[in-house]
């Protein structure tokens, strides 16, 4: 019998998600019936702490299972949260997960990296200060932007909120690199 220990293919693909967002996972807990991770990243407005549950067993998920989530974000003074593995959220989690700050993600993630395809440009969430130069420069308000949805593969990708903007980085023969705007808007 050997000593190593595989790490589960979920946990592998969550922890990438994690770090095209730009966060930083150093420990991975395991628990009975879920791993957890408590991922932090460097903002403008100080450090934003992460708690990640990823479910072992794909399950129907309700709120009682968010309102543990919750307690958690609470006790570690976490900002947001993820919850990864559910067959399928009742209604109930999904609004109270919402109100709460929690992402949902199914218990399936997509099966090749949609960022690493030649087709799809360079995607990242816009910071405040690049946005509010950009609508200075052009004189108008985010409603103006064209929109995507929260539900897009991209902004689910990045975790893109409604309200944030998603800057689009595009190869152009004439431009060099052209970037386009686009505000995140709920599904």
């Amino acid at each position: 019998m050997s000593g190593s220990f595989e790490i589960p293919a979920i946990i592998i693909k969550t922890r990438s998600l994690l770090a095209l967002r730009g966060f930083t996972v150093t420990e991975l807990l395991e628990y009975e019936d879920r791993y957890v991770m408590h991922p932090t990243r460097e903002s403008a407005k100080g450090l934003l702490k992460y708690v990640v549950w990823i479910l072992k067993e794909e399950k129907v998920v309700g709120v009682a299972i968010v309102r543990e989530l919750v307690k958690e974000m609470e006790e570690t003074e976490s900002q947001r949260g993820m919850l990864v593995g559910g067959a399928r959220f009742t209604p109930a989690s999904s609004k109270y997960a919402k109100a709460s700050r929690i992402e949902l993600v199914e218990g399936h993630y997509s099966s090749f990296d949609l960022f690493g395809h030649e087709l799809v440009p360079t995607q990242v969430i816009a910071e405040e200060a690049e946005i509010k130069l950009v609508l200075e420069h052009y004189g108008i308000n985010k409603t103006h932007l064209p929109r995507i949805q929260s539900r897009d593969p991209a902004a689910r990708v990045l975790g893109a909120r409604p309200g944030q903007v998603i800057r689009v980085e595009r190869s152009s023969p004439t431009a060099g690199v052209a970037f386009y705007y686009r505000l995140v808007v709920d599904s």
